[in-house]
């Protein structure tokens, strides 16, 4: 009997729902008309895209004029900055060392522009942000402060609750988002509870399709990056892709209504295949970020033998795992920024295999990375 192969990179993406995938499916067909229009078949197509609209804001606790559909993340993280940029004149914006490239390199480019002043304020050495950090970057010209919810590549869940809480104390009137990328669907996710002003939804991070959404307090302005026929309030023009929205709000429902068992069963597979790491590599092995909350199924760790890199490990292993962000897993030679900047040493880093479990892994899929990756470095220890 032949094996597929493990799939263990959840956070760079997730397969999609079946349920999501028979709805997208049958929307196509059904759904087809043109949201806007004023013709009867117009009116399923308009259903189903209030309908994933109200089941995104259960998921989130918000109401529905506070969320906009789009592309996905990187439209949602772009439109923030682009509105904070247009509204103000050189406004300083603090984010993460950390943050996902949609966020740090639109930054970087609007500061290169002279159109913003940025502060990326560096984590601990345990991989971790903190509260009094991002308080000492901000100063009254600061309008913007964005940190992410978790971090895709250690899955260290940062405190945006009480970050939130205490620049928007210092700071009134200071906006603040987080990218919500890699925390949907593994953790509870409650804007009010966040105190955040805007919110970055990923479809296809929790099993849905590759749109998104952005939320935004129905207090905080946005200036829209798009002009066209006023579809979503006007801030995100363009004709609805009805399929694609009613599958991303089935997605959502399924991970509200599955958390509580997901999360816990994710945590119990992280659990094992930590312990099982540990038990065949020992003292050879070093589990990144391991003393800091992390999300539940993600393990960073660096397997030091004789030439276990970690490009030279993944491209003979038999299971799908990733040395950190899908979009820079083109660069071998060089270690994650990402890492390096979440105090992991150089070397460490360089042969760091990042494994983000999804709903279908199992104990079964995580014996088998184990033996995998013991047959790999022993292969790799006598070249």
């Amino acid at each position: 009997m032949v094996r597929h192969k493990v799939y263990v990179d959840n956070n760079g993406t997730t397969p999609i729902h079946d349920e999501v995938c028979d709805l997208i499916s049958r929307t196509l067909k059904s759904g087809w008309a043109n949201p806007s229009s004023t013709r009867d078949e117009a009116e399923l197509a308009a259903q189903l895209i209030n309908v994933s609209r109200e089941r995104i804001c259960k998921l989130l606790n918000c109401s529905e004029e506070e969320i906009t559909f789009t592309s996905g993340g990187t439209e949602s993280n772009n439109m923030v900055f682009h509105s904070i940029s247009k509204l103000y004149s050189k406004p300083h914006i603090v984010i993460s060392s950390v943050e996902h490239d949609s966020i740090s390199l639109y930054a970087r480019n609007l500061a290169k522009q002279g159109l913003i002043s940025l502060t990326e304020v560096e984590l601990n050495s345990k991989g971790n942000l903190m509260v009094e950090d991002v308080s000492a970057a901000c100063t009254d010209n600061t309008r913007l402060v964005s940190i992410m919810l978790a971090n895709n590549e250690t899955g260290v869940i940062f405190d945006v609750a009480s970050i939130s809480a205490r620049v928007k104390k210092e700071h009134p009137g200071l906006l603040f988002h987080t990218d919500a990328a890699q925390a949907i669907g593994k953790l509870s996710v409650d804007v009010a509870e966040l105190g955040v002003d805007y919110l970055t939804i990923v479809g296809h991070k929790f099993y849905g399709p590759r749109v998104g959404a952005l939320y935004h307090r129905v207090t905080a302005p946005l200036v829209p990056m798009l002009f066209g026929g006023g579809q979503e309030a006007g801030i995100r023009p363009g004709t609805e892709n009805t399929p694609m929205i009613a599958g991303l709000g089935l997605a959502a429902q399924i991970a509200k209504e599955s958390l509580p068992e997901k999360s816990l069963q994710l945590l119990q597979c992280r659990q094992y295949l930590e312990a099982r790491l540990t038990e065949a590599f020992g003292d050879k092995l070093v589990i990144n970020c391991r003393d800091t909350p992390r999300l539940p199924n993600t393990s960073n760790f660096a397997i030091f033998l004789e030439n276990c890199r970690s490009a030279n490990v993944l491209e003979r292993v038999k299971f799908v795992a990733s040395k950190g962000a899908a979009c820079h897993s083109h660069t071998t030679a060089k270690p994650s920024q990402i890492l390096l900047n979440s105090g992991v040493s150089y070397e460490v880093a360089m042969n760091s295999i990042r494994v983000s479990l999804g709903i279908h892994n199992t104990v079964e899929d995580v014996d088998f990375i184990i033996e995998d990756l013991i047959r790999v470095t022993n292969e790799l220890a006598q070249m």
